[in-house]
């Protein structure tokens, strides 16, 4: 038996978790959450999960940190934040047999692997992949947005940093800034809004996350109805139903995805996580989705075997972190 402290690091909430493993089997044994802002450095991270969590890391064999951020090696900083992490020397300083950092989405890609990537609710195409190593992704939205692939590699290792299992070929995460990417708008009123983001961000590329986020929805909402306010307020009273805020937000999420399908040919599966659609899963499920989802396709066969499914748990990530640190898996780095 083995045991695994797991934190998923985003720019508004920490989790942390603390896991057993046995014979390649995780189950959950407790998690609490924080405010990142509390948290500056590794330091902070540790006492704090330590605190939360009743127990300190001389109770764990490892440690596995997703932060929304850019990862090298053991060492990442907090994208929207001002949080920076080193956790060079975590196996000597706090006493763990193995530590690995990953970019948020990175594990997110690896929970698709785990317990909670099956228990995923299921939206539109076939329920099963057409062969079980064929391509998967992730994409979700919350303060920030992010987006990953996994792929699977016959060569030893994987042949790259960042596979998941030994021997004759394991999985291969794969990071990306697709969050960062322009976003394609449509003519007429979306040329209107993209203007409009355009003055109020004060730059002529408008992103992905500027369109998908927390800021981006409180954005829409203010351009659509001229009321300023708090993304989790504009969640429980525009996407819960049918409003021009949802039509128009779904819209932008199905064409994102469509295009993410496109990058990735995930015939494995695409899984939607973030806390935007686990909390407001009707942006994701209305018609408006469905209906750009699939709009000029120029390869249906493609999107006929792409299973896309919705992370209904805000915790995939720590279980995404904990499956990449168990004894069989290559710790992750870029």
């Amino acid at each position: 038996m083995q045991h695994i402290f797991a934190a998923d690091i985003g720019g508004t909430n920490a989790r942390f978790a603390r896991f057993a493993c046995k014979n390649g089997r995780m189950s959950l044994e407790n998690v609490k959450w924080s405010a990142t802002s509390s948290l500056a450095n590794a330091d902070d991270m540790v006492e704090t999960m330590s605190t939360l969590l009743g127990v300190g890391p001389a109770a764990g064999d490892a440690l596995a940190v997703a932060l929304a951020g850019s990862v090298h090696g053991l060492t990442g900083h907090l994208t929207n934040g001002n949080l920076q992490l080193d956790l060079s020397d975590a196996v000597e300083h706090y006493g763990f047999c193995r530590c690995v950092l990953l970019n948020d989405f990175v594990a997110e890609a690896y929970a698709t692997l785990s317990e909670v990537g099956g228990h995923a609710r299921h939206l539109y195409g076939p329920k099963e992949p057409g062969y079980a190593t064929a391509p998967r992704a992730v994409v979700g939205a919350g303060t920030g947005l992010g987006a990953a692939s996994l792929h699977w590699s016959n060569a030893p290792c994987g042949g790259f940093s960042g596979a998941a299992g030994q021997g004759n070929g394991g999985w291969v995460a794969v990071p990306s800034e697709a969050g960062h990417a322009p976003f394609p708008f449509d003519a007429g009123e979306e040329q209107e809004y993209q203007q409009e983001l355009s003055r109020t961000l004060n730059r002529k590329c408008v992103s992905v996350e500027d369109v998908l986020s927390g800021r981006g929805l409180v954005r829409l909402h203010a351009f659509l109805t001229g009321r300023q306010e708090d993304a989790a307020t504009v969640g429980q009273e525009a996407l819960g139903h049918s409003t021009e805020t949802l039509q128009w937000y779904a819209r932008f999420w199905g064409r994102f995805c469509r295009s993410w399908i496109y990058t990735t040919l995930c015939t494995g599966g695409l899984w939607i996580a973030g806390g935007i659609a686990a909390r407001n899963p009707l942006c994701v499920t209305c018609s408006e989705f469905a209906s750009e989802l699939t709009r000029d396709m120029t390869l249906p066969d493609l999107f006929a075997h792409v299973p896309i499914w919705l992370s209904a748990t805000t915790e995939s990530g720590l279980w995404g972190a904990a499956y990449a640190v168990q004894d069989n898996m290559i710790t992750y780095a870029v």
